[in-house]
């Protein structure tokens, strides 16, 4: 993406030539004391000429490039470098791309991946200090008996090959469904936070006894910890209620979990996680059963359940999510930038005080 000045210079020297001869420029110079000083004077004045008579007319104009070749259903990208990003392909792949040289370099082909419907390799994430770069992948890994769980992989990055590998978490009750596996994985200090969907079958969401349907955070490590965050379930879930999760970012202000998520028919919402929350699916939902445009559940808020921060009916398929924290777009600073599966576009949204306000 570039910017591009253009600047129409010519004009303005030809009539700023004619203002200096009607000034005398001469007789002008001679009232200072060296020719050097003469001629700082006079770039002065030109740049006021220009400023005054001669508005720099502008234009921005935003370009795109094409940097990877064709390859279907790529998933989850992760900036390694400055030059370089680490992404995935749903089949399994793992690939290193160059966005400047454009040098795509296999890296990885993951086995055990569940490719079938929604599910295959999904997110990637980086995590790395002085002494090691950790990958930390989110799959849907094929079981026993034609079903599969959502799992998270971690590999130590040595030069182009990922070793080591540890597997940190797998969910509970495994399904032979090909849907809603969720996928989209954060990380903060020492732990890592993922959305588990509910496998499409809808009363998981509110089920402590598994981990389908709801956001859970694990140690980066892998070792055992309970978040205590329900009475009597299961040690990783952080909150539950959820249909399908998959977009998850921090808020660089202050630091709180967003995420998105599908509804089915409309309903498709934006949420802030908070630990022992239930956010109301299918109990609460601003969707609709499909087709028939039927009602789902007791309504579209109850006391108990956290309301959305933002809703869209019709939806959109949100998946992907960051906060936009560079500086070329300084509109876009802090906002939520996120795509759309189902009209294959960008959509941002513009949050002010906690709050999403406009799209």
């Amino acid at each position: 993406l570039r910017c591009q000045l253009v600047i129409n210079s010519f004009l303005p020297q030809i009539y700023f030539i004619f203002f200096l001869k009607k000034l005398n420029y001469k007789k002008l110079l001679n009232q200072f004391y060296s020719l050097e000083q003469g001629i700082i004077i006079m770039k002065v004045f030109y740049i006021i000429f220009l400023l005054i008579f001669f508005p720099i007319s502008s234009y921005c104009k935003t370009t795109l490039d094409k940097i990877s070749p064709d390859l279907s259903y790529l998933w989850g990208l992760s900036i390694l470098n400055d030059k370089e990003v680490l992404y995935t392909q749903r089949s399994g792949k793992i690939f290193k791309l160059n966005v400047y040289s454009k040098q795509n370099t296999e890296i990885l082909d993951v086995s055990n991946v569940y490719h079938q419907g929604q599910g295959g390799l999904l997110d990637i994430i980086i995590d790395q200090d002085d002494k090691k770069i950790k990958v930390i992948l989110c799959l849907s890994r094929y079981l026993s008996n034609f079903k599969a769980s959502t799992s998270i992989y971690s590999f130590d990055l040595i030069q182009n090959t990922l070793l080591n590998k540890k597997i940190l978490f797998t969910a509970n009750k495994p399904s032979k469904s090909s849907h809603h596996f969720g996928c989209r994985l954060a990380i903060s200090d020492n732990f890592i936070f993922a959305t588990i969907g509910d496998r499409g079958t809808r009363t998981n969401s509110q089920n402590l006894k598994n981990h389908l349907g709801s956001v859970i955070k694990i140690l980066k490590n892998g070792k055992d910890y309970n978040n205590n965050a329900f009475k009597n379930a299961r040690p990783e879930i952080l909150t539950i209620g959820h249909r399908n999760p998959q977009g998850l970012a921090f808020n660089p202000k202050n630091k709180q979990l967003w995420l998105h998520e599908h509804g089915p028919q409309g309903g498709d919402e934006v949420n802030i996680i908070l630990k022992g929350k239930n956010y109301g699916w299918p109990i609460v939902t601003h969707g609709k059963e499909y087709g028939s445009g039927a009602k789902i559940g007791q309504g579209l808020s109850k006391f108990g359940y956290e309301d959305p921060v933002w809703v869209w009916i019709p939806s959109i398929a949100p998946s992907g999510m960051i906060f936009y924290k560079g500086d070329m777009f300084s509109e876009f600073k802090n906002n939520i930038i996120l795509g759309s599966l189902k009209f294959k576009r960008l959509h941002i949204l513009t949050i002010k005080n906690n709050i999403a306000i406009n799209e």
